[in-house]
């Protein structure tokens, strides 16, 4: 992607990946900053304007770096499940994104500091298997090949045997490796979906090819139904796409699949109605419990079986994984 201008950190400025990324973006305007937050988190920025003009952070990573997974996020049945933020906000645009309603801004942030993620995973993590989603603040695999991210939470799951993976993308990358202990999720959703609320994202068409390939090549694999949008003609649209993943992907050796109906944080819903009120999901009238925005329990648990009730001719229900 393009970036206007890239603001740097001072600390950051020595750091070799700092180096790297600029020398990749050669010809964008660099400007030194002290702290990043003093560009990122400036009260009253237009959102909107900086997704069509993004500029680049790079900075250095203090105190909390990986946090105890959240509870509208998933575990697949892992009971030490993190996440880890070494960037901050998405090459994508997908209206419905809690990151519209989590960030002050739109610029992208990168940490460059990864060997104190490492250190975290060794010395400040609980001891035993820990499974950590390290695409939870963005889409690692789609800024690989800028920033490395993704090779070095790969590097760090083949190099500690407790330690399990989670890279989940909207892109479609071609996977050639079969680390045992990285899955890599692949979001798929309808082409309604992806054509209306998904910008700057792989045609689903494309993840799906990219998904079935990276099974043939041996990977772990996740594909995720998740969120669910209520659009006009639900039901076609999800049985097509299931009919459409199936017809390319083996089944039968994917790890998982995650399924969910949209929700977000309460909170997180009345900062994206502020900044986008024009935004067909922030004003969907979502009923709000225990602080998570979601359809009525109804229209939820609906969706959610039909989904479930179509996967289930193509994979066992064991391996089918649900919000709720």
């Amino acid at each position: 992607m393009r970036f206007t201008h890239i603001y740097v950190e001072e600390r950051a400025a020595e750091y070799p990946l700092t180096e790297q990324i600029l020398d990749k973006l050669q010809g964008v305007n660099v400007i030194p900053i002290v702290h990043y937050k003093d560009v990122f988190d400036r009260k009253k920025q237009d959102v909107t304007l900086q997704r069509e003009h993004r500029a680049l952070i790079i900075a250095v990573r203090e105190g909390h770096r990986i946090y105890k997974g959240a509870p509208v996020c998933q575990s697949f049945g892992n009971k030490n499940f993190f996440y880890a933020s070494s960037m901050m906000n998405c090459p994508f645009d997908c209206e419905y994104c809690y990151l519209r309603g989590m960030y002050p801004s739109s610029y992208i942030v990168v940490f460059v500091n990864l060997e104190d993620y490492k250190t975290d995973i060794e010395e400040r993590l609980c001891p035993g298997p820990k499974y950590i989603c390290a695409s939870y603040d963005t889409d690692l695999i789609a800024m690989n090949g800028l920033t490395g991210h993704a090779d070095f939470w790969k590097e760090m799951a083949m190099t500690h045997d407790d330690l399990l993976v989670e890279l989940r993308t909207k892109a479609a990358p071609e996977i050639t490796d079969n680390t045992p202990n990285v899955i890599y999720a692949f979001t798929l959703s309808p082409v309604e979906v992806v054509e209306h609320y998904e910008r700057f994202t792989a045609p689903v068409d494309a993840r799906i090819r990219a998904a079935a390939k990276a099974v043939e090549n041996g990977a772990r694999v996740r594909l995720c139904f998740d969120p669910i949008i209520k659009i006009p003609d639900y039901q076609k649209a999800y049985k097509k796409l299931i009919d459409d993943a199936a017809a390319a992907i083996d089944f039968s050796r994917l790890t998982d699949i995650s399924v969910g109906a949209f929700r977000i944080s309460a909170d997180y819903l009345t900062r994206m109605r502020q900044a986008y009120p024009d935004s067909e999901i922030a004003w969907y009238p979502y009923m709000v419990r225990d602080s998570v925005a979601q359809y009525d329990p109804e229209t939820d648990k609906s969706m959610q079986d039909y989904v479930c009730g179509l996967l289930t001719d193509h994979i066992e229900r064991e391996k089918i994984f649900t919000w709720n």
